[in-house]
């Protein structure tokens, strides 16, 4: 077997317990969409099933760029960085062992609005990340480009939007603290990031010198 080959699969491997998860997750929310699509009547059903809509589509893309993303060029050799990377990008599943939230109907509508909206320009980032998607703290490429060329993390932003959407369905103020923490590590995840791009691309200091990391002008 060529080196090439071993370290596909090495990689596969590594992003299977993702895979996996994601594709039970779409075996749970696709008959529940289906169902809430007969059943829809009015504004609140319909921002409901845009949610959803969305949700699936964020997670077969993720299942798609894990599977063909590129190899490599560099990886953190962090142990902490590697703890930080899974933490922040699972944490904010622990929001669903919570209670439900009662939501009055506009609530409603502004979750799911915040949640669609996120998730749709996540959809967005990432089809122009493609291949140099990454979970662990890795060059996969530099993309400097499209939203990246407002901010140095607009996956995160995006994403942190549609958590703060999904928190309001679950029972106050753990869900929003849950969501916070989440945040707090994915901060520290860019920084880890950061690290290993500006190591790995020389082109990557002179960019993140002239580009915010989340928000354009302030930050």
């Amino acid at each position: 077997m060529s080196v090439s080959i071993r370290a596909r699969l090495y990689d596969l491997l590594i992003a299977s317990p993702l895979i996996v998860w994601y594709m039970l997750g779409l075996r749970g929310f696709l008959p529940q969409m289906l169902a809430d699509a007969r059943a829809m009547t009015g504004w609140v059903d319909g921002c409901r099933f845009a949610a959803q809509l969305a949700t699936i589509l964020y997670m077969l893309q993720t299942i798609v760029l894990l599977l063909v993303r590129r190899l490599p060029q560099a990886r953190s050799q962090d142990n902490i960085a590697r703890a930080v990377a899974v933490a922040a990008a699972n944490l904010q599943l622990a929001i669903l062992i919570l209670p439900r939230a009662a939501l009055s109907p506009p609530m409603v509508i502004v979750s799911a609005v915040l949640t669609a909206a996120g998730l749709l320009a996540s959809i967005g980032t990432l089809a122009w990340l493609g291949r140099s998607f990454s979970i662990l703290p890795q060059a996969r490429g530099l993309i400097t480009s499209g939203p990246y060329r407002y901010v140095r993390h607009p996956l995160y932003a995006a994403e942190f939007v549609a958590s703060l959407g999904s928190a309001l369905l679950f029972a106050q103020p753990w869900s929003l603290l849950i969501t916070l923490a989440a945040f707090a590590l994915q901060l520290r995840r860019m920084q880890f990031e950061e690290v290993i791009l500006f190591q790995t691309y020389p082109e990557y200091g002179p960019y993140r010198a002239q580009t915010a990391r989340l928000l354009p002008g302030i930050y």
